[in-house]
C-alpha cells in the first residue's frame, strides 16, 4: 500500500509520495526510498501517464477507483493492479497487486483452450459435448456436423440428441447415462441416428463424464459403421 498527497490541485502531477511499504514498492517499482518526492519532478514517465489524473479524480469525487492493470515502468515483464481509495482532506490511499504470475497462468490457459480447439475442430473422427439430463448439445465439431448431414457444427449447437434420431428410444438413452455415471466412461456403445435428409445409420460411441466450468457434461466419440 501507498500514500499520496495532492499538493497543487490544479495539478495532477504534483501528487507526492507520503508513504510506502515494501510490499508496493516491490510490487508499483517505486522504492521506499521514494517517500517524499513528487511525481513530475521525480518520476516524470509516471508522470506523463494517466495515472495521475486517475489518483486525482479519486481525491475530487471521493469515490474509490480501480485504476486498471499495466507492466511495471522499470519492470514490464511484470503485472500490477492499483486500486485507489480517497483520505481526506487531500489524500489518497493505492493498493497494488502483483498479478503477473495469475496472467501467465491465464495466458497459458487460453494457449492449452486454443490447442485443444484446433485439434477438436479437425479431428477426423466425430466429437460432441452435450448436457447428459436433456441431451442438449453445447459443442461439436465439423465432422460431427457431417455425420449428422448438416451444414455446420453450429447449427447443430441448442439442439437435443433426440431430435437428431440418436438412440432408439428415451429409455435406451437413459439406461445409457445411467451407466456412464456409474463408470464415468464407456469404451463402446452402438448407436442409431437419423441423418438431416432422414436417413438411419448406425455409429460406435465412447462416452467420458466431463465438466465444463463447473457443468457436467458428456463427451461422445462417434465413428460410423
Amino acid at each position: 500500500m501507498a500514500i499520496v498527497c495532492l499538493e497543487e490541485p490544479d495539478k495532477p502531477a504534483s501528487l507526492r509520495i507520503v508513504a510506502i511499504n515494501p510490499a508496493a514498492a516491490q510490487v508499483s517499482d517505486v522504492p521506499t526510498a521514494a517517500i517524499g518526492k513528487r511525481l513530475d519532478q521525480d518520476f516524470p514517465e509516471i508522470a506523463k501517464t494517466r495515472f495521475p489524473e486517475l489518483v486525482t479524480e479519486v481525491l475530487r469525487t471521493g469515490v474509490a477507483k480501480d485504476l486498471g492493470e499495466g507492466p511495471g515502468v522499470y519492470s514490464p515483464d511484470r503485472a500490477f493492479t492499483v486500486k485507489a481509495f480517497p483520505i481526506p482532506p487531500n489524500y489518497v490511499g493505492l493498493v497494488f497487486e502483483d498479478v503477473t504470475e495469475r496472467r501467465k497462468s491465464e495466458q497459458a490457459l487460453r494457449e492449452t483452450e486454443q490447442r485443444y480447439r484446433k485439434i477438436f475442430d479437425a479431428s477426423t473422427v466425430a466429437i460432441c459435448i452435450f448436457e447428459p439430463e436433456t441431451g442438449t448439445l453445447l459443442d461439436a465439431n465439423p465432422r460431427f456436423a457431417s455425420m449428422i448431414g448438416a451444414g455446420t457444427a453450429t447449427e447443430l449447437l441448442g439442439r437435443r440428441l433426440e431430435s437428431l434420431g440418436m438412440w432408439t428410444s428415451e429409455d435406451d438413452y437413459a439406461a445409457l447415462i445411467q451407466q456412464l455415471r456409474r463408470q464415468r466412461s464407456i469404451r463402446e456403445a452402438t448407436v442409431t441416428y437419423r441423418t438431416q435428409v432422414d436417413q438411419v445409420r448406425r455409429a460406435l460411441v465412447a462416452l467420458e463424464l466431463i465438466e465444463v466450468e463447473g457443468l457436467e457434461c458428456v463427451l461422445g466419440i462417434f465413428w460410423r459403421v
